[in-house]
């Protein structure tokens, strides 16, 4: 009979070596939870009016309703949304602060966006703004991203920030994607500590590579980076925001005009089509810049209680049925493996998210929810 100790050994090192590794899903290291990220603009003046009263009024206006809109991720734009005038940009900063320390931003992610390191705006960006309510803040947006190297000079310079207001927060970084070079890097992107989402910038990135963002057919002219992106993100345990809806839904200012009480419903359902698409190839969230397109989009990864009830129950059947000495549980007329019942696991940590299912929920399965997601990991 042959002798496999030195296999047996060999398959014990090797193991000594890997178990360490687990595996890897979107969002393990990212520490908050969102469906939608809305922009803000910091900036708004009205025409004809002074910056520093008129303009304060509408900025501060704005800013407020946003705080007031059911959105789980918001972030007040000191970059495309804020005109590019340097007499403007430090208003737009003083708005942002102000902002900040004086309304109620609980119970969502709280962010901004910055201009790119490249501008002469960036120091003043993060050292007046951070620096003033560095610790209200959970992440910022970074744009205009090219290379790896960039985002994590960006994370220490924010580190050395909060270190020297003496705050011990970590501001997380949302970096878009929206450029070839940044798009060749976004692994190594998603690998850098504070990192924790890549976001898809459609309208740059069709225009650094010359190609168009057209509202029917942008989801495959843009496919490749698209699926792309949630892969790079989830391999190192990061999630990936998709990009704004081609279309905007602009009400009707007259209710009797069918035109554009029919543009403004095409709008709606077009980030509807685009929020489940996004959802369906593994995106967390999407970016969104109209309030109407919230409900739409936000819902897409909103199961009904239903749905994530229905889940629930699977899951708790496939534990049992594993308990039990089977790896595999009907489903419908189909069997559900590890595989299959993963896949139906977020519904259940969508719910939980939500709101929609409860710690009760979870009790009833008699099974806690550390025991119920350890069945459906690999390990």
């Amino acid at each position: 009979m042959s002798n496999f100790s030195e296999a047996r050994l060999q398959i014990r090192e090797a193991q000594a070596r890997h178990r360490p590794v687990e595996e890897m899903v979107r969002g393990a290291c990212v520490p908050y939870f969102r469906r939608g990220e809305m922009s803000i603009p910091a900036f708004k003046l009205p025409p004809g009016g002074d910056p520093e009263t008129d303009g304060r009024a509408k900025s501060l206006r704005l800013m407020s309703k946003a705080a007031s809109l059911p959105i789980d991720f918001f972030f007040y734009d000191l970059e495309d949304a804020a005109p590019d005038n340097p007499d403007f940009k430090p208003l737009a900063r003083r708005f942002v602060v102000e902002a900040f320390e004086t309304l109620d931003l609980s119970g969502r992610v709280r962010a901004f966006r910055p201009n790119n390191i490249r501008t002469p705006y960036f120091e003043d960006d993060i050292v007046e703004v951070v620096g003033a309510i560095g610790e209200k803040l959970d992440a910022i947006v970074l744009p205009k991203t090219e290379t790896a190297d960039e985002v994590r000079d960006v994370q220490e310079i924010l580190r050395t920030v909060q270190r020297c207001a003496g705050r011990d927060n970590t501001i997380r970084l949302e970096v878009l994607i929206e450029s070839p070079r940044a798009f060749v890097d976004a692994e190594q992107i998603a690998a850098i500590e504070d990192v924790s989402a890549l976001v898809f910038g459609a309208w740059d990135f069709a225009r650094t590579i010359g190609g168009r963002v057209e509202p029917d057919s942008w989801l495959q002219d843009q496919g490749t980076a698209r699926q792309l992106l949630p892969i790079l993100a989830a391999a190192h345990g990061k999630e990936a925001v998709d990009a704004v809806t081609a279309t905007l839904p602009i009400r009707p200012k007259d209710p009797t005009d069918a035109r554009a009480k029919a543009a403004y419903e095409a709008a709606i359902l077009a980030a509807k089509r685009d929020a489940e698409d996004a959802r369906r190839i593994g995106y967390a969230a999407k970016w969104i810049l109209h309030p109407d397109q919230i409900e739409p989009i936000q819902g897409a990864w909103t199961p009904s209680r239903e749905e994530a009830l229905a889940a629930l129950d699977l899951t708790r059947r496939y534990t049992e049925a594993a308990i039990a000495g089977s790896g595999a549980e009907l489903h419908g007329n189909a069997l559900a493996d590890k595989a299959v019942v993963g896949t139906e696991w977020w519904q259940v940590r969508a719910g939980l998210n939500a709101g929609i299912l409860n710690a009760s929920d979870i009790q009833a399965t008699g099974h806690t929810l550390e025991s119920l997601e350890r069945t459906v990991r690999t390990r």
